[in-house]
């Protein structure tokens, strides 16, 4: 960077204005505007630039900016970004230079290197868009170090056309390529061994928690350029950021990207709407958020329930697996959180002054079968005042630390009907704290790869109690229990209607009074529970793989962004 003052020199011009005179390194004298006219040289250096007045353009070099003025008066709506090696003379531009109007903003005295990486930040923020470069030759005349390997390089940055190598036509032909998010959650690899299956192609392209937005977009257009992708996938938003540059990147170049909700929509994204956009279509395991996510601004909303991976999740019979299957035979068996860690999380959230009113609304929602949209209704009117004031985010705090402890309820209720059946709990330490340990059996969690498959084979009765966040959906039991050829008992949700034949294919329960009975009917009738199974088994495999879901996301997508 160039910060001397006592090489620079106000000269007067013919017209009156002033002009600038830079005394190199090399004891040469270079002006940076006419000694004539400056205002009518920046006139004629304008008009002989070609540019269209899109996306951001960088000015090398300052000068006294009269060509920074003639440039916002031909371009008044153009996004300029001005790099001066010399404070110095900014300082002088602003005292004595023209007035500038328009959308300008100033990078000076800072290193080539800095200069091109504050470049590329604003560029990122503003969705990547074009860039076009404007250098005052006489500026790059007198210092020549500073501003000669900063346009080289943005030199190559627009001829390789990054811009419109981001943008494409999408879905030309039958096998499409899915860029997936893969932030570790657990449907990432279920996601992709189904996409391959279906003979489509799947880069996954990891993201941390905790990466910067900028890295993750530099990360993203490389795979881009590279792989050329169809679309995104991500699950419940994972890996976009709050202030919706992700989205506006994804937006600005207009890249697809299908996000699967398999949680509550309102408590992730509610509070946070700048990652609406029409490039993003919601899937949503509950069809009951959707007036939600419309209401918010999304306009592709779909509803795509869970499902399983049947080569995963099937029958174990073999001899060898025998002595794996004996660690896990029960009569009634549960794997799941007892909820403690997430309400104790969620609580803590939550103004403590609130925490009264949350343990009594979720023990309304819990045993009353209210949804998670009538929480408000459950609240007494006197107790709502205490609700008002707070943020959007508050809001959600408080909707979450509501459902979670509702759940921990509602689930606590219904696993204790089955308390004289020798049910068998897989889960968190929280169960120790809830359960009769002398009637129940308590176990560390499963390995939901490696052991979960083993214990829905081994266990007679495979028990389910659904998160109160769920309106309408079901879990992923309900799909990776049939597929086991296993029998399922579980709470009745509207989807099941859709995605079963209940009384046939799946067994059900409408209250918790209802489970020790039906429990010690189907403990009793072999023959009838097998058949359940083996019908459960055949409608999953016939509907519910993942291969489905993800066959029906393409074809959802094709539709939506696919152009001729």
């Amino acid at each position: 960077m160039i910060s001397a003052v006592d090489n620079l020199t106000l000269v007067d011009t013919r017209k009156g204005k002033m002009s600038l005179k830079v005394t190199c390194a090399d004891g040469s004298v270079k002006t940076l505007h006419s000694i004539y006219d400056p205002v009518a040289e920046a006139g004629s250096i304008v008009d002989a630039f070609h540019f269209d007045g899109k996306g951001i353009l960088v000015v090398l070099g300052l000068g006294l900016g009269y060509h920074v003025s003639e440039l916002t008066r031909t371009y008044p709506d153009a996004e300029i970004l001005v790099i001066e090696a010399a404070h110095a003379i900014y300082d002088l531009a602003r005292e004595h230079g023209p007035e500038v109007k328009g959308r300008v903003t100033y990078i000076t005295g800072v290193s080539p290197d800095t200069a091109l990486s504050t470049i590329t930040e604003y560029q990122l923020k503003k969705g990547m868009v074009r860039l076009s470069v404007f250098a005052l030759s006489s500026a790059v005349s007198a210092f020549p170090d500073y501003y000669k390997s900063l346009l080289e390089k943005l030199n190559r940055t627009v001829a390789i056309g990054l811009w419109d190598r981001l943008r494409y036509s999408k879905f030309q032909g039958d096998k499409v390529k899915v860029l997936l998010i893969d932030t570790g959650y657990f449907l990432v690899r279920e996601a992709e061994k189904a996409l391959q299956s279906l003979d489509h192609e799947v880069l996954r392209v990891p993201v941390g928690k905790g990466t910067k937005g900028e890295m993750i977009i530099a990360r993203f257009m490389e795979a881009i350029v590279h792989f050329r992708p169809d679309f995104f996938l991500t699950m419940n938003h994972l890996g976009f950021d709050e202030e919706g540059v992700l989205t506006g990147f994804f937006t600005s170049i207009e890249m697809p990207v299908a996000c699967w909700y398999v949680d509550s929509p309102r408590l992730i994204v509610q509070a946070f709407n700048k990652n609406v956009s029409p490039w993003t279509s919601l899937f949503l395991w509950d069809k009951s958020y959707r007036e939600d996510m419309e209401s918010m601004g999304f306009d592709a909303v779909n509803p795509l329930p869970l499902g399983t991976d049947e080569s995963l999740f099937k029958p174990v019979r073999a001899r060898k697996y025998r002595k794996m299957l004996g660690k896990y035979v029960c009569h009634a068996g549960f794997v799941g959180n007892s909820m403690v860690d997430p309400v104790n999380e969620w609580m803590g959230k939550v103004k403590a002054g609130l925490h009264t009113i949350i343990n009594d609304a979720a023990d309304e929602i819990a045993h009353s079968g209210k949804s998670r949209g009538e929480i408000m209704s459950v609240i007494p009117v006197k107790e709502r005042e205490k609700l008002k004031g707070l943020s959007e985010k508050e809001k959600m705090d408080f909707e979450a630390a509501v459902l979670w402890k509702a759940t921990l309820h509602y689930r606590l209720s219904c696993i204790k009907e089955l308390e004289d059946f020798g049910l068998s709990i897989y889960g968190d330490h929280g169960w120790a704290g809830l359960i009769n340990a002398k009637k129940t059996g308590l176990f560390p969690p499963l390995n939901y790869y490696r052991e979960l498959p083993f214990f829905y084979n081994a266990c007679v009765i495979n028990f389910n109690a659904t998160s109160r966040q769920m309106t309408e959906a079901v879990n992923q039991r309900v799909f990776d229990v049939p597929a086991c050829g296993a029998f399922l008992l579980t709470d009745h949700q509207d989807s099941l209607n859709e995605l079963f034949h209940v009384g046939t294919e799946i067994i059900t329960y409408k209250q918790k009074e209802e489970i020790a009975d039906i429990a010690a009917y189907y403990l009793r009738h072999a023959g009838q529970r097998e058949a359940v199974a083996v019908r459960g088994r055949e409608r999953v495999l016939k509907d519910h793989t993942y291969r489905h879901r993800l066959r029906s996301m393409i074809q959802n997508m094709r539709r939506r962004y696919g152009r001729s």
